[in-house]
């Protein structure tokens, strides 16, 4: 596990964090997290429902003196600026980018049709780009900024045939990641790949499947889950504590099994 979990409140005070595919799933967590730690922090995502839930829970931890909803559709452009000159304009700074939006497909290849590829392309490879395009210029010019790319681990080792497009995605949102981190060496500007592990969740709540009849999944509620989400996102926090690019939560959960496994 993540040695120092329990920091103090207001270690990221003063600090402003905007979460892409804030409003459920890790995403949501990843909010809180950077909330409790005392940042002010902006919800971006096409939920409204959820989003405004999410932004009202913040505001009752009594770690963060500002949330902010903001609608936004990591598929365009001109939404994605605007949520960027928003958030800027409301809250002065951005100093942490954390991209959590993603949409899952499922389906063998030949199932597969060219919409859904651009489906999938669009939120999980070009919205992170979008979102790294529209804040960059800011961090740049203040020689300063953190920002995180999330993956599913699982994906990075793909074992599943069905998820073939999805890992394809997430293996490039891993190599942009990677030279986009190369590219803003000892300019300030920190750059991190965020995994959830191999068996962490999968960064992406909407499914699109082809040929597999009614996809049974897990439960993307907006609290269900919560205490288990929050073990992966305790990782996140350390890798902004301590910036490294690559912050892989299921470093813990393998070493953790190997200890089980060796004990019995």
């Amino acid at each position: 596990m993540v040695e120092d979990q329990r920091r103090p409140r207001g270690a990221f005070s003063g600090k402003v964090a905007l979460v892409f595919g804030g409003a459920s799933g890790i995403g949501r967590a990843a909010a809180m997290g950077v909330a409790r730690q005392g940042a002010r922090v902006v919800v971006a995502d096409l939920d409204q429902a959820r989003m405004d839930r999410t932004v009202d829970e913040i505001l009752h931890l009594d770690s963060s003196d500002a949330a902010l909803a903001l609608s936004t559709d990591v598929r365009s452009d001109r939404s994605v600026r605007a949520a960027g000159e928003d958030a800027i304009k409301a809250m002065g700074r951005v100093d942490i980018l954390i991209n959590m939006a993603g949409v899952l497909l499922v389906g063998k290849v030949e199932q597969l049709k060219s919409s859904d590829w651009r489906w999938l392309l669009e939120t999980n490879l070009l919205g992170t780009v979008r979102t790294v395009a529209a804040f960059l210029p800011h961090m740049r010019e203040r020689g300063s900024g953190h920002i995180i790319n999330a993956v599913s681990g699982g994906s990075l080792e793909p074992k599943d045939p069905l998820t073939i497009a999805y890992d394809t995605v997430q293996v490039a949102v891993a190599s942009f990641t990677r030279s986009l981190a190369a590219e803003l060496e000892g300019t300030g500007v920190k750059v991190s790949l965020y995994s959830t592990g191999l068996g962490g969740p999968r960064i992406g709540q909407n499914t699109r499947s082809r040929g597999l009849g009614r996809l049974l999944r897990e439960p993307n509620g907006l609290d269900e889950g919560a205490a288990h989400l929050d073990r992966f996102v305790d990782y996140l926090i350390d890798g902004l504590h301590h910036p490294r690019f690559l912050i892989d939560a299921g470093a813990g959960e393998d070493a953790a099994a190997m200890e089980t496994s060796a004990a019995q």
